[in-house]
């Protein structure tokens, strides 16, 4: 490995007393937002690396303006392997270093200090128009990024389901045929360390190879390692609020678990029974639900039939000259206590808050389609009521908002949001609402 042993205590010290520029703060979330979304497409650095986290090479990606993805990792690993990566120490310093490595220490000042890593924080001179490598970790570590706990030392793996071992977290679906195993139930393996990948896969590594690969991320539900302390944490989820929770964190999204405190969410294409429908276009054939956690583990202490797409109405008479608006499929802050509609003004979710991102239905077929263009600002998304309207016609309730379809389940989504002890604090709290594809849910975490 490039001989960086001289500066290591430097970074170390850049590193302890490092703080963000304040103007760079709404990019570092478009950043950290991608990253987490796209998690298991970095988590395939592990396979070849198991001393860089998934994240290191995700900001390398960042980096390039998200460019060639597809190339992206075949980059990346051939220039660990010129700079002997499989020696990169696991502590931070010597990653921020790699960074540097992997950028060819260009651009460095008379200390040493490149722009690669430490543009965007105090360490510049100026106020900088793009963040490097370590403005983009700090931002992750301060909205919530830890390392994967990992723990070494002879165990034993026992197969119990039929199962796929992958190169990475994603869907063995969009995993090439080099990329993934079939292990039977049964199999038993050597593994000497297994890491917790994510709320549901560990990423182990064996000591005999299957196609020639030590490390494989596995499902943790679909196997027994005994001995092993951390692999206990990785459970299959069984409750419709037990796979939100596993699928909102798989995502990256912000689930949130202190006491009383309220996840609003938002699943399109499910009935209240939690299978999915045909999602038919100006029917109330979606899901508003509340999720509280209660003894650490989560609760439904709320649901109600919405939906989240404009009805015909507004589809084919659009308020925006774009077309109507379709929420995109993610997570957002954006929604404060209000009053919504002239016409029957009522208590509502109201977007002051922030942003969301949109699709505008210019071919008006009620869906997201892949020729849409994508809008994003603040557009009135409001989440209020449907006027008891029936389940088969949405009428003028939604021109884009995310509508429940009766007054009185309204004014029960309005109490129990209230109740959240941030709000009782601060009745401008902005709330967080999360929108999830039916289909990509149950697709990921099926019925048992």
């Amino acid at each position: 490995m490039v001989n960086t042993v001289s500066i290591e205590e430097k970074y170390t010290e850049l590193w302890r007393d490092c703080k963000v520029q304040s103007n760079l703060l709404p990019e570092l979330e478009k950043i950290a937002e991608k990253l987490y979304y796209d998690r298991g497409f970095y988590e395939q650095i592990e396979w070849y690396y198991p001393n860089l986290p998934w994240y290191w090479a995700g900001i390398l990606h960042a980096k390039a303006n998200f460019q060639n993805s597809t190339q992206f990792l075949d980059q990346i690993t051939h220039k660990l392997s010129k700079i002997q990566g499989e020696q990169i120490p696991a502590k931070l310093c010597a990653r921020l270093l790699a960074f540097d490595a992997c950028n060819d220490f260009q651009g460095k000042d008379s200390e040493g200090i490149t722009p690669f890593v430490w543009a965007g924080t105090n360490h510049t001179d100026t106020t900088d128009s793009a963040a490097g490598c370590a403005a983009i970790l700090y931002f992750l570590q301060a909205i919530g990024l830890k390392d994967d706990q990992t723990e070494g030392g002879q165990f034993n793996l026992k197969v119990t389901s039929d199962t796929v071992f992958k190169s990475c977290s994603l869907p063995s679906n969009k995993l090439g045929a080099s990329e993934k195993a079939t292990v039977k139930a049964g199999k038993q393996l050597e593994i000497t360390e297994v890491a917790i990948a994510d709320a549901q896969h560990l990423r182990v590594m064996l000591k005999a190879p299957i196609l020639n690969r030590h490390i494989w991320f596995i499902y943790g539900g679909h196997v027994q390692i005994d001995g092993s302390n951390i692999a206990r944490v990785t459970t299959k989820p069984k409750t419709l609020e037990e796979k939100i929770v596993a699928y909102c964190e798989k995502k990256g999204y912000k689930i949130d678990k202190e006491t009383g405190y309220k996840n609003i969410i938002y699943i399109e294409g499910m009935n209240p029974d939690g299978t999915l429908n045909n999602n038919d276009f100006n029917v109330w054939n979606d899901l508003r639900i509340v999720i509280e956690f209660k003894d650490s583990k989560p609760k439904m202490i709320g649901c109600w039939e919405a939906t989240t797409n404009p009805g015909k109405y507004y589809t084919y008479n659009p308020m925006n000259s774009k077309g109507a608006a379709i929420i995109a499929f993610g997570q957002y802050k954006a929604w404060q206590v209000g009053t919504h509609g002239q016409a029957c003004p009522h208590e509502a979710l109201v977007q002051t808050g922030g942003p969301v991102t949109v699709h505008r239905d210019t071919n008006r077929s009620g869906t997201r389609d892949a020729g849409d263009s994508i809008d994003s600002g603040e557009f009135g998304i409001n989440q209020h009521w449907g006027g008891d309207s029936p389940k088969s016609d949405i009428g003028r309730w939604s021109a884009g908002c995310q509508v429940g379809r009766t007054k009185q389940g309204h004014r029960e989504f309005m109490a129990i949001i209230k109740s959240d002890p941030r709000y009782q604090a601060d009745h401008s709290f902005t709330f967080t609402s999360t929108i999830i594809d039916g289909k990509d849910l149950l697709a990921q975490f099926p019925a048992s």
